[in-house]
């Protein structure tokens, strides 16, 4: 009766220890995948100075990825008809496939000009400007630019591309994943790298916009003869005219700042009323004061009389 007992106890305990030990396999499995993800993610990209130090590495890259050069020109001329030399412009720019993202229009008495920016395609930007540099009367000056984006593209894409790899390590190990704890992190870490993700295309988008479009800045002006045109004086009656029609609106503002101010008009003539008031019941009182001093003072006067005629 022991023995049965005795061997399903056994049976059990190992039945359990092999559901630990495969438990604790799977765990530490994930526990791989996600230090690796880890060890990929925190690994360091190529760099500029990478690229510099591998020169064969730079030459396969840059076999892959075509060079990228930005391409600017500045552009100052004088035309002979600016009219005439404006409409010409507007057609060579429609002809070379171009589009004006700025114009600005400048008169004076020395000249009229136009300061445009030009955006063309990379392909046609030595041929925009040669023709429009053939309605110029004379140029000026025309200065062209270049900036090589090259390392930086070929950086951003190295970067990109290792964060796309680091992204599908963690998806791998998203799958694997069981433990809401982890599959939290994961997901976490995922739209972080996401957002690099994005980041980094969004960079690379704009290079290239920046290279397939280059962009010239035009300036052309056409000289004008300075001519002297004395001011017309007007005649004396037009200036009596103004002066009465100036006299006129003086009158016309002070009569209606007046009515504006119609607030202290009131209260001074409240108070003045007021003041009118207490200074004749004071005159008043005074007057029946001064009467009655001197019916008193004739009284008096009269009785001293009338003894001295008695003595």
């Amino acid at each position: 009766m022991k023995k049965p007992i005795l061997l399903t106890s056994i049976a059990l305990i190992a039945i359990l220890f092999g559901c630990n030990s495969k438990s604790n396999s799977n765990k530490a499995e994930e526990q791989i995948v996600f230090n690796d993800a880890i060890d990929m993610e925190a690994a360091p990209v190529a760099t500029r100075q990478d690229y510099k130090a591998d020169k064969a590495g730079f030459r396969n890259e840059s076999n892959e990825v075509a060079p990228k050069i930005i391409k600017t020109a500045n552009v100052s001329m004088e035309v002979v008809d600016y009219a005439k030399s404006k409409k010409q412009i507007d057609s060579i720019i429609v002809a070379s496939k171009a589009y004006i993202t700025s114009e600005g229009f400048q008169q004076s008495d020395l000249q009229l000009g136009n300061n445009m920016e030009i955006k063309v395609p990379a392909t046609g930007f030595n041929g925009l400007l040669k023709l429009l540099t053939t309605v110029a009367k004379r140029v000026d000056y025309q200065n062209i630019y270049t900036q090589d984006v090259t390392e930086e593209y070929i950086d951003v894409k190295t970067r990109m591309e290792n964060k796309r790899k680091v992204e599908k390590t963690y998806l791998d190990l998203l799958r694997k994943t069981s433990n809401i704890e982890d599959i939290l992190k994961i997901e976490n870490k995922l739209g972080e790298i996401r957002a690099e993700i994005e980041s980094a295309e969004g960079r690379m988008k704009y290079i290239d916009h920046q290279v397939n479009l280059s962009t010239i800045s035009l300036y052309f002006y056409q000289k004008l003869e300075f001519k002297y045109t004395p001011d017309e004086m007007p005649s004396f009656w037009q200036k009596v005219k103004e002066a009465l029609h100036a006299g006129w609106k003086g009158i016309v503002w002070v009569l209606i700042f007046f009515m504006k101010i119609w607030p202290v008009w009131v209260i001074t003539a409240v108070v003045y009323l007021i003041w009118w008031k207490t200074m004749g019941q004071k005159s008043k009182k005074s007057d029946k004061k001064k009467k009655k001093d001197k019916k008193k003072k004739t009284k008096d006067d009269s009785n001293q009389t009338f003894t001295q005629e008695s003595i």
